[in-house]
């Protein structure tokens, strides 16, 4: 009977220690998936941060060119741009936009003085910025005396279907 109660009492030991030793294993498996999650997001958040800034030093990239048609434009006082000079503003915008759609998307927008939305940038080159808006709205130029020749008519106001649109006659 004792070895009975000797081969028990060993049996409930052991027994124990497994119970132990899985309880402690369970819990090391929790803490390392907390790790690993608290990591993941670590490495997510760095690399949102790496790709905000690689976007920023494109944005650089392509608004420095701007700055220099600037500067130059300014120094033969030329108040037009050509024709090349007016795609590469509109690619500058388009991909100015994209950019900075992006790091809105990601939730690395700053705002000012870091982050530029293509308006407030243009207001920074102002001989650009007349010229370039000067070529997009020469193609339909408004004139008092006649407003339906500048492509603003009845049809045209009425068409907007929203709350405050003008009624039609």
């Amino acid at each position: 009977m004792d070895s009975f109660f000797s081969i028990g009492a060993i049996f409930m030991v052991v027994l124990i220690l497994i119970v132990i030793v899985a309880v402690q294993q369970f819990q090391q498996n929790a803490q390392y998936r907390e790790i690993q999650d608290r990591l993941r997001e670590i490495r997510h958040a760095e690399m949102l941060e790496q790709q905000s800034l690689a976007l920023r030093a494109e944005r650089s990239a392509v608004l420095d060119p701007l700055n220099v048609l600037e500067a130059s434009l300014q120094g033969k006082s030329q108040k037009t741009l050509s024709a090349d000079e007016l795609i590469f503003v509109d690619n500058a915008r388009k991909r100015v936009k994209t950019i900075n759609d992006t790091l809105i998307g990601n939730r690395q927008w700053m705002g000012a003085p870091f982050d530029l939305e293509w308006h407030e940038f243009l207001d920074r080159i102002p001989t650009i910025r007349a010229a370039y808006l000067a070529a997009n709205f020469n193609d339909a130029p408004m004139t008092p005396e006649n407003p339906t020749d500048a492509g603003i008519g009845t049809t045209n106001l009425t068409s907007f279907s929203g709350p405050s649109a003008p009624i039609g006659s």
